[in-house]
């Protein structure tokens, strides 16, 4: 993959323009944007139902009160937030996406591991938002399934067609309608909801983790899901301008993800507990139970709007994924290819929203943990923000040791694991811990890579 795109016309600031720059890193000439527009892009993407749904999982999976789930998942959004936030940072100095950044710590080759399974996860939030979007739009203009989801399909793939410019716009204008729409049913879900509830030791899963690891579990909900953007951060800061202040990046991304995330999950919270049964079946059911009625087909609308915020960046981080394995399309192709399959995966999937739920965002931070220690401890630590652009475009680095960290502390965490897909022995003779896998290899991974790393570079 050649390092320069000087043979394209300039990019700048259109929107109306398919972005013809894929995976290649961006000069000086192309560098535009506002650090602003990072606030609004994160906080777009995460005032939607699936943020809403986390925070319904904590409740109707692990059967916590209104205060413990509270707790949990702050305590995860600050984790989840601080390390999207510090790999954001890295755009605007390096001027390449997220996973091309990858290249240095794992390898040109070896990097292809956690390229694929970014492209798949792409594909896989897509379906998951997409099934909250189609539910939404059906409940709203009375379609049947399929009908709703090839218009929402098509709706999100033609904006990630587009690219950086339109997504950043799109999201720009969504984050204050979503923003108007939620204050709404944030007055209801904070008016009724029932604070005294109890824990309940009948939940689903609660009854095998207890208070203690069900608190651990809404904190590995809400760090999943934002470490499930965390692949994702410098794609979008990486047109800024170099001048652009770290800080500047690193507040705005926090603050909007950290805000948008634990707001709507709070949410969700209350209206788990107003609508219990609807916390364990369709989470449309959670929307319409609001009133007044009015206020319903206003939620539902954005919702579908919502879906379209968040999924708009994970079709078109799939694409850069695809580039980034050296799959032989152009940008636009892949990412209509990650529609189509997430299209299916949503169709084939839609019936069991909640326990699948849960498992993906688990199974997500299972290798993204680990991933996240070592690109940050290769930035900070080994190359101390100082790279030579042939380092991410250089086929015969083959295969670097960050892979070899990568891999040993996603095995190591293996015993920790506690999902329904697969409980580990320490999991299983401790359940009261909850699952603990992802705090393990994140902690592994950057150790061993600094040790590599310094050996490397002794």
């Amino acid at each position: 993959m050649a390092a320069s795109n000087s043979a394209e016309p300039r990019y700048g600031e259109e929107v109306a323009r398919i972005e013809p720059i894929g995976i290649e890193h961006i000069k000086e000439s192309e560098r535009h944007g506002k650090v602003s527009s990072v606030f609004t892009l994160w906080f777009g993407a995460n005032v939607e139902l699936a943020t809403l749904t986390t925070g319904v999982a904590a409740v109707g999976l692990f059967g916590l009160s209104f205060w413990q789930a509270a707790i949990g998942l702050v305590i995860g959004n600050i984790i989840g937030a601080v390390v999207l936030a510090l790999v954001s940072t890295f755009g605007p100095r390096l001027g390449v996406p997220q996973l091309v950044h990858s290249r240095s710590a794992f390898g040109f080759f070896g990097n292809f591991l956690p390229g694929a399974f970014n492209l798949v996860a792409g594909a896989l939030w897509f379906a998951v938002n997409t099934v909250l979007g189609t539910f939404a739009f059906t409940a709203l203009l009375h379609t049947g399934f399929l009908v709703g989801l090839i218009i929402m399909v098509v709706l999100q793939v033609i904006i990630a067609v587009y690219g950086y410019n339109m997504i950043h716009a799109v999201e720009r204008v969504m984050a204050g309608l979503l923003t108007l729409v939620f204050i709404g049913v944030s007055i209801f879900a904070f008016s009724h909801a029932h604070y005294s509830a109890p824990f309940n030791p009948h939940s689903i899963l609660g009854q095998y983790s207890g208070i203690t690891g069900g608190i651990i579990e809404a904190v590995g909900l809400a760090v999943s899901y934002l470490f499930g953007w965390t692949v994702f951060g410098s794609d979008y800061t990486r047109y800024l301008p170099k001048t652009t202040k770290p800080s500047a990046i690193f507040g705005n991304v926090f603050s909007s993800n950290f805000i948008a995330a634990v707001w709507l999950e709070l949410v969700g919270v209350a209206l788990a507990g107003i609508f219990p049964k609807a916390a364990n079946g369709n989470p449309i059911a959670l929307i319409t139970g609001i009133h007044p009625a009015w206020l319903v087909d206003l939620a539902l609308l954005a919702v579908v709007f919502g879906t379209i915020t968040a999924n708009v960046l994970n079709i078109y981080s799939g694409s850069l994924s695809a580039l980034v394995i050296n799959v032989p399309i152009k940008r636009w192709v892949a990412a209509v290819a990650v529609g189509v399959v997430g299209a299916v995966v949503a169709y084939i999937g839609h019936t069991a929203y909640y326990v699948d739920f849960e498992n993906f965002l688990f199974l997500l931070a299972y290798w993204i943990a680990p991933w996240a220690a070592v690109v940050l401890v290769d930035f900070f630590l080994i190359h101390k923000g100082s790279y030579p652009e042939s380092i991410f475009y250089n086929p015969k680095r083959v295969i670097n040791r960050g892979l070899w960290a990568w891999a040993i502390a996603i095995i190591v965490s293996v015993p920790f694991f506690n999902q329904s897909l697969y409980v580990g022995a320490f999991a299983n003779a401790h359940g009261h811990w909850g699952d603990i896998s992802y705090y393990v290899s994140f902690v592994v991974a950057g150790v061993v890579y600094w040790i590599f790393g310094k050996k490397q570079t002794a």
